[in-house]
């Protein structure tokens, strides 16, 4: 009775951190596009920005899905939350996900750095693809980029 107990105290409280997060103001915006491939083992690839203290920031995303066949294209947009520093975005961030996307689907998801930076996106895709796994997504900054002001 006790391991049920924890394991229900457990889940509340890990379904509730991520909400208590999201009633905070966000750090940062962020959007991003690319596209996905897979054959049992997956990969992605694509652009992004970030607009951070009323800046924008280059970066690329890249990364690595288990249990996925098809090819899509996506596009997502997100909230970034606990980033104090723009040099603590880039980093390996990682996620257990499961999805089916027939021509357009989409969805939302969190990911986490190793700093704790915690995104919270929402993504549109097109294409045919199949996720039964989890995967991980690494974010470089451009480091060419100077950091510009927002569009207006």
């Amino acid at each position: 009775m006790r391991f049920v107990r924890a394991v229900l105290v457990g889940m509340w409280v890990a379904g509730t951190v991520p909400v208590l997060a999201q009633d905070a103001r966000p750090d940062a915006r962020m959007e991003f596009s690319g596209f996905s491939v897979g054959l049992l083992l997956g990969y992605s690839q694509g652009q992004g920005t970030l607009v951070f203290q009323d800046r924008q920031y280059r970066f690329s995303v890249s990364g690595l899905k288990v249990a996925t066949v098809g090819i899509s294209q996506l596009s997502a947009v997100g909230q970034v939350y606990r980033l104090r520093d723009v040099a603590d975005f880039a980093g390996r961030y990682v996620s257990a996900e499961g999805g089916l996307t027939v021509f357009q689907g989409g969805g939302p998801a969190m990911l986490r750095n190793e700093k704790g930076v915690t995104l919270y996106l929402q993504n549109a895709q097109l294409g045919l693809d199949l996720t039964l796994g989890g995967g991980g997504l690494s974010i470089v900054l451009d480091p060419a980029d100077e950091p510009t002001p927002p569009a207006s």
